[in-house]
Formats: structure tokens, C-alpha cells, sequence
């Protein structure tokens, strides 16, 4: 079972993720709750990390059980440990979201957000989980469309990341592909300059030197993108936003 994640997942990672999880928690919810059915038998959350998505999924969608599955043990030991006495009906399990049957298939909802960017063949991957849903059962993705980053450091950042996430064999915008596959559509989220930087830049420490290591960026600057991203993160609210736009699918079983 393959463990390594291109942003790591480590205490940087788990920190990164809780602040994506505060900037999208208003968008996902709402599609969650306009797409998922109510009270199904079980949903899957894929890709867990940290558990944020998992109890997301849970609040809003109150199965008779949610199940978050991912590969990496130290991400599931601070799902449970986040999860706590909280989460009755809320289980964790160590499996490769590559591989079916997915744990407890058939599952009335299967979720996956900013996953399958990450994943070889994702197109082919979701069809594979579209065939673990229960009659009735619905596959809710979230990827990304497009990020708008204004000329400088960040776009320099998406340039240097989208490279890198090609070359571990993922898309890091997947979301037209999803969207020609499957459809659904897009929704803006507009993400202030300082939450931008403060996730860049955690990303960056974790695969900065993956990218000198492959010959996609030099020390120096990647040095000069930390340092770019490290005052930008200093920045008062509402100096600036950064244009993310998401692809939210929502598609029967096969």
C-alpha cells in the first residue's frame, strides 16, 4: 500500500489541511447537502487525511455509519484523535483508495475532495468507485478547475506545484477532465491573499526539495518562493484573494 503524499503528511500537512478544511467548509457543505442523500446506510469518505471531510460528511448527510478511509496511519491516528468522543457512527480504516472493493461497499454516498489530483488514472479511478455505490447511492467529487493566482509569487508557486504534481504522475487541475467525463459544475471560491500564502507555504516546505531533487527548481528559488509566501502570509485580511474555481460532481452508480 502506497503511503507518500506529495504535500506530505506529517504536523505541516495536518496544519495545512485544517486551513483548507476552514476555507471550504461553507462551499462543500452546501454541495453536500444539495447532492447527498439523507440518512443513507453508510458513506464513504476518501482520502480522509485528519478527518475534517469525514465529519463533515457525517454532519450533514447523518448516515447510520461514515467510514474515512485512507493509506497513511498518522493521518487516521489524528482523525481519531480530532474525532474523539464526538463521533459515534464515525469510523477510520487504513485502505488504498486505488484498490476496490472499498471497505463496507456498497456505500449510499462516496465522497472524495482534492483527491483524485493526486491519483494515477483518476478518470478511470472514479468509474472503478462509481461500481462501489449502492442503488441509489451517489459519488460526490470536489477537485480543482483552475486557481487564478495573481502574477508574482503565487503564480510562481502554482507553476512550480503543477509541475511537480505531474511529474508524481497526478493532474493538479483535473477538474475540466472531470467535467468532459462526468459533468457537474463550477463554483468560485475566492480564498484571501494571507490563506493562500500560509497554505503555499506549507506545502512548499514539505516538497521543496522534491522539486530541486528533480531538477524542476533550483534552491535558490525555491528559497525565494518560501520568503515570497512567508510576507505574504503576514498580510492583514482583504488585501488581496486569490480565485479558486472547484468542479463539484455529483454521479450515479455505473
Amino acid at each position: 500500500m502506497a503511503t507518500r503524499y506529495t504535500f506530505g503528511d506529517g504536523d505541516l500537512a495536518v496544519h495545512r489541511i485544517a486551513l483548507v478544511a476552514r476555507i471550504y467548509e461553507r462551499t462543500s457543505r452546501a454541495f453536500l447537502a444539495r447532492a447527498a442523500p439523507v440518512r443513507p446506510a453508510l458513506a464513504l469518505d476518501l482520502g480522509c487525511g485528519p478527518g475534517h471531510t469525514t465529519r463533515l460528511l457525517a454532519d450533514v448527510c447523518r448516515p447510520g455509519r461514515t467510514l474515512g478511509v485512507d493509506a497513511s496511519d498518522r493521518y487516521l491516528a489524528a482523525a481519531r484523535t480530532a474525532t474523539g468522543g464526538d463521533g459515534e457512527g464515525i469510523d477510520y480504516l487504513r485502505h488504498d483508495v486505488t484498490q476496490v472493493p472499498l471497505p463496507g461497499a456498497p456505500a449510499g454516498v462516496i465522497y472524495a475532495r482534492l483527491v483524485l489530483a493526486h491519483l494515477p488514472e483518476p478518470l478511470a479511478l472514479a468509474e472503478r468507485w462509481r461500481g462501489q455505490l449502492a442503488a441509489g447511492g451517489v459519488l460526490l467529487l470536489e477537485e480543482v478547475e483552475a486557481i487564478e493566482a495573481p502574477a508574482g509569487v503565487l503564480a510562481d508557486y502554482e507553476r512550480l506545484v503543477t509541475a511537480l504534481v505531474a511529474a508524481e504522475g497526478g493532474t493538479m487541475a483535473i477538474g475540466p477532465a472531470l467535467g468532459a467525463a462526468l459533468g457537474g459544475a463550477t463554483v468560485e471560491v475566492p480564498v484571501d491573499v494571507a490563506d493562500a500564502a500560509r497554505m503555499f507555504g506549507l506545502n512548499l516546505a514539505t516538497w521543496g526539495p522534491d522539486a530541486v531533487r528533480r531538477g524542476l527548481a533550483g534552491a535558490a528559488e525555491v528559497e525565494r518562493l518560501a520568503d515570497g509566501l512567508g510576507g505574504m502570509a503576514e498580510r492583514p485580511p482583504g488585501t488581496g484573494t486569490v480565485g479558486w474555481v472547484l468542479r463539484q460532481v455529483s454521479a450515479g452508480p455505473v
